[in-house]
């Protein structure tokens, strides 16, 4: 149930992405995204159901991420759900008042140019790239990005 829950959250929150704001410029933000990064930290160095509760925010976001935006099949793409933590850990450390959300958006933002836009096979027309394709990786823009 839990998990039913939070992607029907994530779905609401990834709206965001695809510009779905008020006419305030503003959106509701439920679950772990509406804690800031100094809770997210916390929650990462205690472990447990804190840890859980952001980490599985997180993955809903992103499921709801591949539904929602057009030509995205996985936005991790080749990079590996722990190096994306790390790159949320290391923008919290330096944003620790802003809301979880801001970092995992901004983590969106790295991450899309090198999302995977098809299921296919590799090797098939349009099929997602290969591990010897020449594509950046998280930690290598995290410097421009942030």
């Amino acid at each position: 149930m839990l998990t039913r829950t939070l992607l029907i959250i994530s779905l609401l929150v990834a709206s965001f992405i695809a510009s779905a704001r008020d006419f305030e410029d503003s959106y509701a933000v439920y679950g772990a995204g509406a804690d800031d990064c100094s809770t997210y930290l916390a929650s990462m160095e205690k472990g447990g159901q804190e840890q859980d509760y952001f980490t599985d925010w997180v993955v809903g976001y992103f499921s709801a991420f591949n539904v929602i935006m057009p030509a995205t099949y996985d936005l991790l793409g080749e990079t590996d759900f722990p190096t994306a933590q790390r790159w949320l850990e290391r923008d919290c450390q330096r944003y620790p008042k802003q809301l979880f959300i801001t970092a995992v958006i901004k983590l969106s933002e790295v991450l899309y140019p090198m999302r995977y836009q098809s299921g296919l096979k590799p090797g098939v027309a349009g099929a997602a790239p290969t591990a010897e394709s020449a594509t950046p990786s998280v930690e290598k823009t995290e410097a421009v990005s942030q």
